[in-house]
């Protein structure tokens, strides 16, 4: 008999519990999602939201792989998850029985950070530090020919390049925009 106290660690309010549902938690986020879901963004919403204790989740995924019904291809620097199709039936229906918010939040969770990483890759950030603590930062928009911009600034201290970096890859086009805005005023 496993300790409550084990299996419960690091599960929030209203997360699973069982094997079985996290298993099919797994299945239905590799199906449902309109992007193909990797085993790292798994891994973060399931810890991020604190939906399944981290050892129950890797215990559950080894055994959706070791028995076929998840199938695991490396694709776009990453291993992506996806439901083999003769399973897809069945794990839908099964997962009619998880918890709708759990499900929800799984999948608000994951296509949120698809997102993040789509963003991550389509935006570099290059930081170069400087001898009084602070660093220059390089937002790249765009690859090779289809460059869009590059804007290289100044920041004093590590705690604004870091919310800086967070708010440039939460809307890239703003800096964009205003540069556009600010070159081309009448």
């Amino acid at each position: 008999m496993k300790d409550e106290n084990y299996i419960s660690a690091g599960v929030a309010l209203g997360g699973l519990h069982n094997r079985e549902e996290i298993r099919l938690l797994l299945c239905m986020l590799a199906h449902r999602l309109a992007q193909p879901l990797t085993a790292a963004i798994a891994e973060q919403v399931f810890a991020q939201e604190g939906l399944a204790n981290y050892f129950e989740y890797h215990a559950a995924l080894q055994e959706l792989l070791a028995c076929g019904q998840l199938a695991c291809a490396a694709e776009d620097g990453g291993l992506v998850l996806t439901l083999r199709e003769e399973y897809i039936h069945g794990a839908m229906e099964l997962a009619k029985e998880l918890p709708r918010r759990v499900c929800d939040r799984a999948i608000h969770a994951a296509e949120r950070l698809q997102e993040q990483h789509r963003r991550e890759r389509e935006n570099q950030i290059t930081v170069y530090p400087t001898d009084d603590g602070g660093c220059y930062m390089t937002f790249h928009q765009g690859e090779n020919r289809d460059m869009l911009m590059s804007v290289t600034i100044y920041l004093p201290d590590k705690e604004q390049a870091a919310r800086v970096r967070a708010n440039f890859l939460a809307n890239p086009g703003k800096l964009y925009a205003a540069v556009i805005q600010a070159l081309d005023e009448k």
